[in-house]
């Protein structure tokens, strides 16, 4: 009776040592896919700084804020579609190029004004196209986004006919692109302006809390009363809106504007939101943390360049960097559970 007893109780002490192992990797496994960003973006900087020639020079460290600013744009007004559970927004691609064309091509005949109107108006256009057929008729966002990328290209195409626009060297979008604030230009400030009121509208107002709300459980959103085909094409106006603010952004750095522009823009914005610890999944993520992202990203870039690693085993680079975090991030949701 004693060795059975002591059996038993031995068993037991395994049992609780095994759940408190279990419960001590889930948690430092929901900790790195929600903060790792942090530790990783100062690790790299550092490394960056003792390691990589040219790296920590002033005119470096503001090139790579100028360079990073129209993705990380895209990326903090995608962060909305992400968390709302609609996985990304692929028509950024053509929304970014629509803009800068528009923002080119009509101010040179109509004025900025007029633009920056008709620009607002093709962004809305995309948000009511993405907001209908996946809020509405809950068709697949990716599916979705992805056809209305080929006809928002295929539309501007049409109309610009491939050309290049070039904006008046001595006008205003030429001084925005060149212009600085000390030694940060100002496409840098923009980001950070866009960060900042993304930030309060998602954790400071009840539309942020329903996006939220809807990414964790789209049914228990829709029994509490909400309108959630509003919702999600509030997720797409503010990704098309931060879109379009991108697109005058790289417009302006080179005062030019073609239609394949936004090319790659979905997949550097979709890295540096992952990255930030923004769950694919929905419900969990912080516009803060996608600025983090983009930092590290934008970094990471800056640091391949400036060793000379050519841009084929860049793309391998920052693939494999959004295969890791995507990872992190599922194998921390199924261990916490």
């Amino acid at each position: 009776m004693t060795t059975k007893g002591t059996n038993a109780e031995t068993t037991m002490t395994e049992v609780g040592a095994t759940q408190k192992s279990s419960i001590g990797v889930a948690e430092i496994l929901a900790w790195s896919s929600r903060n790792g960003v942090f530790v990783f973006t100062a690790l790299l900087i550092i490394a960056a700084l003792v390691f990589v020639d040219g790296f920590a020079s002033l005119i470096n460290v503001t090139d790579v804020f100028h360079r990073a600013a129209p993705v990380g744009i895209v990326a903090v007004g995608m962060t909305f579609v992400v968390i709302s559970g609609n996985y990304l927004d692929l028509s950024v691609v053509a929304q970014v190029a629509t803009a800068g064309v528009i923002l080119i091509a009509v101010s040179n005949t109509h004025g900025i004004f007029i633009a920056m109107v008709a620009a607002l108006m093709a962004a809305i256009l995309f948000a009511l196209v993405n907001g209908i057929a996946v809020g509405v008729f809950k068709a697949n966002a990716v599916i979705v986004t992805l056809a209305t990328t080929f006809i928002g290209l295929g539309v501007l195409r049409y109309f610009s006919g491939g050309s290049i626009f070039f904006g008046p060297p001595d006008g205003i979008i030429k001084a925005f692109g060149m212009g600085k604030v000390g030694p940060i230009p100002y496409s840098a400030i923009v980001l950070l302006v866009m960060t900042i009121l993304l930030s309060i509208l998602l954790n400071r107002t009840n539309f942020g809390f329903l996006i939220r709300s809807f990414g964790v459980n789209e049914s228990a959103t829709r029994l509490g009363g909400s309108n959630t085909a509003l919702i999600v094409f509030g997720a797409f106006l503010v990704t098309a809106i931060a879109a379009m603010v991108a697109g005058f952004v790289l417009a302006a750095f080179s005062n030019t504007a073609v239609s394949n522009d936004g090319v790659g823009y979905d997949f550097r914005a979709l890295a540096a939101i992952i990255v930030g610890g923004t769950s694919v999944f929905g419900g969990r993520g912080s516009v803060f943390r996608t600025l983090l992202g983009v930092i590290f990203v934008s970094v990471l870039t800056n640091i391949l360049v400036l060793s000379g690693i050519s841009f084929g085993y860049q793309q391998i680079a920052l693939g494999a960097l959004i295969v890791f975090a995507v990872s992190l991030d599922a194998i921390g949701r199924k261990v916490a559970r």
